[in-house]
């Protein structure tokens, strides 16, 4: 028998859901006046974050932190979402515990060398994920009941758009501290099709896939650029072969980039040569070191805190942590 893919979650009520989440610290009843209190003033609780949202490209990031909604979430995300990150993949990376875009990239770094990568990007993916995929997933991929399945979809969930100016209809509300795992289960089926095709068309030729939120990449020893000009399409056609549920892929963000720094769009049209780097992360032979912009930001703020003698404690802080992000990155 073939192991499952999705772990049985079991929550079939409220009072289920309260038994999940208390602990020592908040019984039962205290929990279960939490998520009572939060379904009563749920559109209280949260707001749309006036520094990270984008109006003009239409991306609202949800804030409901320092709200009972916030600590509700967090408890779900921690003690009903985060127990199953063992059962993912190996080559997802973001939403995951442990797991960070370094790790990621270092599994894009492989074993062999001469690698290509092919950089994609899922346009609005948090807001592809609408509220009947959510509840399918809890209802029947993590097998929970029918209430259970309605109170976390209605919990994890928001109108698309502007919160003054919603749409008529919920998807995982971008910003909430369950939407990362939510995003990467809702889509498993189609992440693990594409590792699939990715291993077998590139068979030989150590192919890495590495999945971290709406960034995909990919890499292979010994390819061509046209190599990955045929597995885009095919990739593609994955993320929307769902008529209900397509990921289009932002082909403005797709790159496909060789070890040297040659770069080319995905018709194969040369864009100039730049760092081998993905997700803000250097690759070289066998290290990584922080990419262009980070490496930049830092000679800039270098110096700024020369030129102010030391004496401003803004940019040391700055200047400090941006030298140990530097020193992280670089550590084996």
């Amino acid at each position: 028998m073939l192991p499952r893919r999705y772990p049985k979650i079991h929550i079939r009520s409220k009072a289920e859901l309260a038994r999940h989440l208390s602990d020592v610290r908040m019984s039962r009843n205290a929990v279960l006046r939490l998520i009572n209190d939060c379904l009563d003033n749920f559109d209280k609780y949260w707001t749309d974050h006036p520094i990270y949202s984008e109006p003009k490209k239409d991306k609202w990031v949800r804030d409901a932190s320092r709200t009972n909604l916030g600590k509700l979430l967090k408890l779900i995300d921690a003690k009903v979402l985060k127990p199953q990150d063992k059962e993912l993949p190996n080559f997802i990376f973001g939403g995951v515990s442990k797991l960070n875009h370094k790790a990621a990239v270092q599994h894009l770094l492989g074993r062999r060398r001469k690698r290509v990568l092919l950089k994609l990007d899922i346009s609005r993916f948090f807001e592809q994920n609408r509220d009947d995929r959510v509840f399918n997933l809890f209802k029947y991929k993590f097998e929970c009941g029918e209430d259970g399945s309605k109170l976390l979809t209605k919990l994890c969930c928001v109108p698309f758009g502007r919160k003054d100016e919603p749409s008529n209809y919920q998807t995982i509300a971008r910003g909430f501290p369950t939407s990362p795992r939510l995003s990467v289960w809702c889509n498993l089926d189609a992440f693990i099709k594409i590792d699939r095709l990715i291993k077998k068309e590139l068979k030989g030729k150590d192919p890495r896939l590495a999945i971290y939120v709406d960034d995909i990449g990919v890499t292979a020893s010994k390819v061509t650029k046209e190599d990955m000009m045929r597995l885009y399409p095919k990739i593609r056609s994955i993320l929307e072969s769902d008529e209900h549920h397509k990921l289009p892929l932002n082909d403005a963000k797709t790159k496909i980039i060789y070890h040297s720094g040659e770069t080319f769009d995905i018709e194969g049209g040369y864009q100039g040569k730049f760092c081998f780097e993905h997700l803000g992360t250097q690759m070289n032979r066998n290290s990584l070191m922080p990419g262009t912009k980070s490496r930049w930001k830092l000679v800039g703020t270098v110096e700024k805190y020369k030129a102010s003698k030391g004496t401003d404690k803004t940019l040391k802080t700055k200047r400090k942590a941006m030298l140990g992000y530097k020193a992280y990155i670089r550590r084996k």
